[in-house]
Order: structure tokens, then sequence, then C-alpha cells
């Protein structure tokens, strides 16, 4: 069970980091990604010493909050390219 759990983890804190390369540059940019980068160190560790099911739990809870930031943060950076611009649909 843990090298499928670690597969999906590792999956969705590729995922969230692919996604912050879209995001422009900032400070919660980088405290963001510091914190991505903190679950894939921990994720690393599984694989000599297996997570407990809470601590485990604990890691993806957190991958899919830095998701769901991440997320949010590309799509208010993509509205503002589009309001500064002016849609076509606007027109």
């Amino acid at each position: 069970m843990l090298p499928a759990r670690l597969v999906v983890v590792r999956e969705a804190i590729d995922t969230v980091l692919r996604h912050l390369e879209g995001v422009p540059p900032s400070d919660r940019t980088e405290l963001l990604r510091t914190w991505v980068l903190d679950c894939m160190r921990e994720t690393e560790q599984w694989s000599a010493s297996p997570p407990t099911d809470r601590e485990a739990e604990l890691v993806m809870k957190r991958v899919l909050a830095l998701h769901v930031a991440v997320t949010t943060m590309k799509r208010k950076a993509l509205l503002a390219i589009v309001k500064g611009s002016g849609s076509v649909a606007a027109r």
C-alpha cells in the first residue's frame, strides 16, 4: 500500500510544482514552493521509514491545500491578465 500512496502523493506534488510555474513570481509563490518542497522531502523519507496512516494523511492534506492555494493564485493571475487586456467577449 505504501508504494501506491507514495506514487499518488509524488504525482500530486509534481502537479502543484508545475502549476506554480504558471504563477507570477512573488513572496507568496516562493513560500508555497518552499512548503511543496518540504512535502517532497518528507515523502522521500517514506521509503526508508514508512509513515503512520496519520502522518501520510496529514501530508496528503497539506498537498491538497497547497494545490488549492496555487490554483487560486493562478486563476487570479489569469483573470487579472484578461481584465487588463480587455476580453474579446466583453467587447
